[in-house]
């Protein structure tokens, strides 16, 4: 018995061996992954991982950050999944300094987990649109384009004219899904409106001055990009007070004007991309929500899907609509010591919700305005 032990352990010993050498031969003979499994597995990880794994090769970040294939991929799987994130801009006033522009990611799933980075751009305004924020200064020439899923900015060139360089008050941001593109619409002087365009991933990184043959308006802020045309609310020039909706076709490159509902025409609204639908939102002795449900260039067809008698709502900040159609509210300003909330207002079941953002409880003694992003949807484009 002994013996046949020892020829058994002979054994054991001998096959471990052999399986050990096989593990130390294995490890020394390169592993060739093919490129197309290679960017199935990159598909499947989450955006911050993405980001990181840009520096493991050139093709590796040439694939993350240039393919279009795999961008519209990541931008997809974005938009498949329940909108849970929210994205605030906190701008901050101080009396003694100028004001600075600083970036904030909150998740009500997860409050702790925060973000915060930082654009130098002074007397700020915001718009977001597929994934990227676009911030410009309305006092000085400066605008940049900020990418919150990979921490990138890009500023953008002056304005070179012979007149000098034009600031940037008027501008909008626009996404064109059939060519990929995107662009700055820059309008200046309304009495004399002079239009330029300029193209993110141009070579050249210049402006182009484009034709301009529509009535004078004074546009208003804040625009909405839909299916690749921009929609605005503006103020007449020849007719004082009355309201107009106005939109450019990001890829044409042209102006129009949209019919709109009375109220529209009457009062200051809040455009929101609502489901897919340019809607907007009138907060004038009640709320009400319109939603635009033929954009056919000839004639444009609306419902009201919601009125509700009551007051108060004006006092917030309306940051849009989520993917699921709830309406989002945040404070305008953040005083000293106060808390900020995230309000989700759906107008189906007539019903409110709140969400406390964890670790926002404000304690300088200067003034913070408040810009809210709910419908964030990640994007691996390289600026």
């Amino acid at each position: 018995m002994k013996r046949g032990n020892e020829e058994i352990k002979d054994e054991t010993s001998q096959s471990q061996t052999k399986r050990f050498h096989c593990r130390e031969i294995s490890t020394d003979e390169d592993i060739n992954i093919p490129l197309d499994l290679t960017v199935e597995i990159l598909k499947k990880l989450p955006a911050k991982s993405l980001v990181r794994f840009q520096c493991v090769s050139k093709q590796w970040s040439s694939i993350i950050g240039s393919s279009r294939d795999f961008i519209d991929s990541i931008v997809t799987r974005s938009l498949s999944q329940p909108s849970r994130d929210t994205h605030l801009i906190f701008h901050h006033f101080s009396v003694n300094k100028f004001p600075r522009t600083d970036f904030f990611i909150f998740s009500s799933t997860y409050p702790r987990n925060t973000d915060k980075e930082s654009v130098s751009i002074l007397w700020g305004l915001f718009q977001y649109v597929h994934g990227l924020i676009f911030c410009w200064s309305t006092v000085y020439p400066e605008a940049a384009i900020y990418n919150p899923t990979t921490r990138q900015s890009l500023c953008l060139p002056e304005i070179e004219t012979a007149a000098g360089n034009l600031d940037m008050s008027t501008s909008f941001l626009g996404y064109d899904p059939f060519k990929n593109q995107y662009k700055v619409i820059c309008l200046q002087n309304y009495m004399r409106w002079s239009c330029h365009v300029f193209t993110l991933g141009d070579p050249t990184r210049k402006w182009r001055k484009i034709q301009y043959n529509f009535g004078l308006h004074l546009p208003l802020l804040p625009p909405v990009c839909i299916k690749g045309t921009i929609y605005y609310q503006a103020k007449t020039i020849e007719y004082g007070s009355t309201y107009v909706l106005m939109c450019f076709d990001v890829r044409s490159e042209k102006f129009d004007q949209v019919e709109a509902p009375k109220t529209m025409m009457d009062h200051r609204c809040t455009l929101i991309n609502y489901q897919g639908k340019l809607g907007f939102m009138c907060c004038h002795k009640g709320v009400e929500i319109w939603v635009m449900e033929n954009d056919d260039e000839k004639k444009q067809e609306w419902s009201k899907i919601f009125f509700y008698e009551t007051e108060g709502f004006e006092k917030w900040h309306i940051a849009g609509a989520t993917r699921g159609g709830e309406i989002v509210f945040v404070n305008k300003e953040l005083q000293c010591y106060q808390t900020l909330y995230v309000y989700y207002y759906d107008p189906k079941r007539n019903s409110m919700r709140s969400v406390e953002v964890e670790g926002t409880m404000y304690r300088r003694k200067h003034l913070v305005h408040i810009w809210a992003v709910p419908d964030h949807v990640e994007n691996t484009m390289r600026l």
